[in-house]
Order: C-alpha cells, then sequence, then structure tokens
C-alpha cells in the first residue's frame, strides 16, 4: 500500500501562508512614491491617522542635513520622492528643505508634496514641487489655502474615511488569514516606503505605516539610511514585517471614522498606545475585538475619499502583458495610478495566454486571452481597445508591460492637444536597461519626428478607426507594428502632435542599443529582421496581403 503524506500541521500551514505573504509584498524599488517623513506636526487630529500623530510623544523635525542626506540616499530612484509629515509645511525650515529638494532632485516632475494646508507657501510649493497630493480633511481654512493648487494633482474634497491602524490584526483572525491578508495589505500595494529621523538618526522603512509604529513606540527598528538602501529586495525587510504588520490594522480593513470625529479604533495588542493618547491628549477611542469589529472591504484602505477630485475626460490605457515578471508588471500599472492628470483613468490589462491570478485584486480591467497569440501584443491591444470604445473612453494610451510613464505623461498629451487640436499625441521616451539603469541614448527616428512607440501614444476619439490596425497587421510585421501603425497614421492624414518631453521608461533589449553604446549585451537581447520584413513587404504576396488588410502599403508612405 502506497505511502499517503501527513497533513500538513498548523505551524506548518502558518509558515507557508507568511513565504507566500512575502512573496507578494513589494519592495521599496518596486514602489512608485518613496515618502520623506520631515516632521509630526500638524495643524488636524485626524481619526486613525496614517502617521499615529497623536500616539508619539514629542514633536520632532527633521533636520536640513538630514533631508539632504535622505535625497542622496534616493540617487538613482526613478519613481516620485514625496515630503509629508504631520503637515510638511509646519516644518520651521520648510522653505530651505524647499531649496534644498531642488538641489538634490534636479528634475521638478519627482518632487512631490503631500499636505492638508500650505499656509503662506502656495507660490514656493508651485515653483518647488511637481506632483501634488492634496488632503484639506474639509477644514475651511486647508481648503482656502489649496484653492490655488487644486488643479495640479489629487485633491481630495470632502471628509476622508480613515480605517483603523491600532486594530491589530493578529487580534482579529487566525495565523493563516492574518498573512494572506497582510500579503495583499493595500498600504504595501498602493502606497509607499518611507524615511523618517528617529532619535536624531535616519531610518528607513518598506512601509510608511511601519515606518509610524516605530515612531510612536520609540523603536528604531528601520535600516540605516545609506546610498541605495531602497534597491534592496524585499528579504532585507522582512524583520520589518514580521515586526509591525501582525500589529497593525490595515490588513484587516477595520471600519473607521470620519476624520474630523477624531476617534481612534484600537484592539488589545494596541492598547498601550490608545490608552497613553487618552492620558496625555484626551483622545476619543473604541475598542474592539473579534467579536464586535466591522470590516470595509469593499474598496482598498487607501481610497480614504469617495469625492477624490477627478474632473476631464476618461483615458483609458491597454496593457498588453505575456510572461513579463510580475514586479514589471507592477511597476506599469502603478505608473498609470500615479498620474498626475485632470481626467479619469482606467488600466486594461489583457493577458496574452499566461494571465497573472494576482492582477484581479489591482485596480484595473484585467482581461484574460486563453491562448498566446505570438503578434507583439497585437491581439492583445485590439481587444483592450474594443473595451475601452465600449466603455466610453475619450482618448486610448497604450503602455507595453515592460514600460512605464512618468506621473506627468498623460496630463502632457492632454495639454498638446489642447494647444495644437491635434487627435494623435505623442511622447518620447528615455531608455532604460532590464536593471532599471538609464542609458545614455536617443533614438535618431523619435528624436526626427519620423517615428513613434506604441508605448508613447495616445488617441483621441476622433480617430479611434486606427485601432483596427492591431487586428489587420499581417503577421510577418508584428515585430514592427509601431512603426506600422504609425505608417497607419499617416496614409490617414490624421494631425499629430509630438509634445517632445521624455514622459515614458523604456526597457530596451535591443542589440543595437547596447553594441551602439559599447555595454554588455543581456543574455535576452532581441534583433529586428528587417531585411526578411523588406523581403516580405516587397513580395507580391506582401503587397496584396498588406494593402488588402491594411488598406495601405507601409513602404509607400
Amino acid at each position: 500500500m502506497a505511502d499517503t503524506l501527513a497533513p500538513p500541521t498548523a505551524d506548518a500551514r502558518v509558515a507557508q501562508a507568511r513565504r507566500q505573504a512575502l512573496a507578494l509584498m513589494r519592495p521599496p524599488s518596486q514602489m512608485g512614491i518613496i515618502c520623506i517623513d520631515i516632521t509630526n506636526k500638524c495643524d488636524l487630529g485626524c481619526s486613525n491617522c496614517t502617521r499615529l500623530l497623536v500616539n508619539q510623544d514629542k514633536f520632532w523635525d527633521m533636520t536640513p542635513e538630514n533631508f539632504r542626506t535622505a535625497l542622496r540616499s534616493l540617487e538613482g530612484y526613478p519613481g516620485t520622492i514625496a515630503v509629508i509629515g504631520g503637515n510638511p509645511c509646519m516644518h520651521p525650515k520648510f522653505a530651505e528643505l524647499c531649496r534644498i529638494f531642488a538641489e538634490e532632485v534636479p528634475d521638478k516632475r519627482q518632487r512631490g508634496l503631500w499636505t492638508n494646508n500650505v499656509f503662506k507657501h502656495a507660490d514656493l510649493a508651485a515653483e518647488t514641487f511637481g506632483v501634488f497630493n492634496l488632503n484639506p480633511h474639509n477644514s475651511k481654512r486647508g481648503v482656502a489655502s489649496l484653492a490655488p493648487l487644486k488643479e495640479r494633482g489629487w485633491y481630495y474634497e470632502g471628509h476622508s474615511d480613515h480605517s483603523s491602524l491600532l486594530a491589530a490584526i493578529q487580534d482579529l483572525y487566525e495565523p493563516v488569514e492574518m498573512w494572506e491578508r497582510i500579503g495583499r495589505c493595500d498600504i504595501n500595494q498602493n502606497w509607499s516606503a518611507s524615511i523618517v529621523q528617529l532619535g536624531g538618526d535616519l531610518k528607513a522603512y518598506f512601509c510608511e505605516v511601519a515606518a509610524s509604529f516605530d515612531l510612536a513606540r520609540g523603536g528604531g527598528h528601520g535600516l540605516p539610511v545609506t546610498p541605495g538602501w531602497w534597491r534592496a529586495p524585499m528579504e532585507a525587510f522582512h524583520a520589518q514585517v514580521d515586526r509591525f504588520c501582525p500589529g497593525c490594522g490595515i490588513p484587516a480593513k477595520v471600519k473607521g471614522h470620519l476624520d474630523h470625529e477624531e476617534i481612534d479604533t484600537y484592539s488589545r495588542t494596541n492598547a498601550d498606545l490608545a490608552e497613553k493618547s487618552v492620558a496625555r491628549k484626551s483622545r476619543k477611542v473604541q475598542e474592539v475585538d473579534r467579536t464586535t469589529f466591522e470590516t470595509n472591504e469593499e474598496k482598498p484602505v487607501t481610497l480614504y475619499s469617495p469625492n477624490l477630485y477627478v474632473k476631464g475626460p476618461r483615458i483609458f490605457v491597454v496593457t498588453p502583458y505575456h510572461t513579463e515578471s510580475l514586479e514589471w508588471l507592477k511597476r506599469c500599472h502603478d505608473s498609470v495610478m500615479a498620474q498626475q492628470v485632470a481626467a479619469n483613468v482606467t488600466h486594461i490589462m489583457v493577458a496574452d495566454g499566461h494571465a497573472r491570478p494576482e492582477i484581479d485584486g489591482w485596480n484595473a480591467i484585467h482581461i484574460r486571452l486563453p491562448k498566446e497569440h505570438g503578434d507583439n501584443g497585437n491581439t492583445p491591444r485590439a481587444v483592450g481597445s474594443v473595451v475601452a470604445q465600449t466603455n466610453g473612453a475619450d482618448y486610448i494610451a497604450f503602455l507595453d508591460a515592460d514600460n512605464w510613464f512618468y506621473p506627468e505623461h498623460l496630463a502632457s498629451l492632454l495639454e498638446g492637444q489642447r494647444q495644437t487640436g491635434a487627435s494623435v499625441l505623442c511622447a518620447w521616451r528615455d531608455f532604460y536597461d532590464p536593471a532599471g539603469q538609464k542609458l545614455a541614448m536617443t533614438e535618431v527616428d523619435e528624436d526626427n519626428l519620423t517615428h513613434v512607440d506604441t508605448s508613447a501614444i495616445m488617441l483621441h476619439s476622433s480617430v479611434f478607426d486606427l485601432n483596427g490596425l492591431w487586428s489587420k497587421m499581417p503577421r510577418n510585421l508584428s515585430p514592427i507594428c509601431d512603426r506600422v501603425f504609425f505608417t497607419g497614421v499617416k496614409h490617414k492624414r490624421y494631425m499629430q502632435c509630438f509634445t517632445r518631453q521624455r514622459t515614458v521608461g523604456f526597457t530596451t533589449l535591443y542589440r543595437r542599443h547596447y553594441e551602439g553604446l559599447g555595454l554588455p549585451v543581456p543574455a535576452n537581447a532581441k534583433t529586428v529582421m528587417i531585411d526578411e520584413m523588406t523581403a516580405y513587404l516587397t513580395s507580391v504576396e506582401g503587397v496584396r496581403e498588406s494593402v488588402a488588410r491594411l488598406g495601405f502599403w507601409p513602404m509607400a508612405i
């Protein structure tokens, strides 16, 4: 009789759930934003504040020297670097920090401000920052203060609903489910890592809420802030996960309170912090346990306001994906979600035969094609475009899974359309190697406005007929699909606008790029077989098929 395996023990199931959770979590290098907490002073006292401000023992402000060190540690980081608090505008040396920020991070598009009230600093903020996350929490003073900046970024109207941090998930769920929830934590998947000053020293955390807990308990369990710390793999942060995540309420999605109610919900694990805030600051608190807590499962905790101020057109971004890594897919998706644009943005991700179930939990329309088509993403683009059109798209942009948008990408294309009336909107690219290192190169055809990459193009609804080219294109031409598509634009004589701004990060695997730069060629580098495609296009079969399917011969234009 064959041996049978004994069922795993309870401890083994917990250990497996923990391993799976850690595998799903994002390290800082995969995040689109890293925050620097520069003060814990704030003019508000919101319920369940994600910074646990009322639970900290004393006020502190990051020194200008430490701020400069924090910025230098992020050299090479491609995302947004945001100053936050408390209210960062209450830092007594805010103007000096702005000057340092501009010196150390020359690209304004990377400099972010997260605040509820800029006080007298509206002009300075507009001059210094290119990315804004503004939430006055319905305070009249804050609303008035932020009015000049309202159109520049994310702006939250009305009150915010803050889920509990202090209702520890380990008090509310059994260990296996606890780890399953930690693995899909909204903060880790949607928000940022953080640098804080603790006891005069800089510390780095994979999670901004983990940093808040360490500040509240006076710990010091962050990583040293050294150059490139943000590149560390998730394994380097496992000790932080074990220390902070089971005691955090975010993965539990406990129903909280409106910001102005100033009530903190807590459970047994965090009773010390709750009781301290009551004793020292007369804070209102409410205790919950497994039998009394209520969940708010229908929305991410990070969508804390029902009134995100977004006006403008409906933009759909279509991404075909095949066998790209989950890390690249997440980077791509996060860049769409981080667009600083006055528009409603929807991401459509289309699996070409290799669907990733993790994407089902992202804020995206996830379409699964049952088999791969091997046409460089053309079929998925065609399907995604149809879905976008049937859902009322005003614009459709495209983004390949190994690439990403800079935060201002869509806004710059809309501005180009506003200024010119063009219906085909085009940007330029920065080029990166597979490790994310920027390459010192451009492409002549792109600079001369004779070519646009698929990931750098957006279409107005008046030219959506162009999307038919994705499904009609002969398979032989799929390696140069973007060039064929742009030829179709010219054939139709549709007006184009080039922003001449490099707002797309492009991962290149083309052998010629590395050889031209004298760099080592990646093992999986590819060569476009131009001669073969030219031979096809100049053959009788190629001429007949391309004209019959596309309505034009690509080499004639």
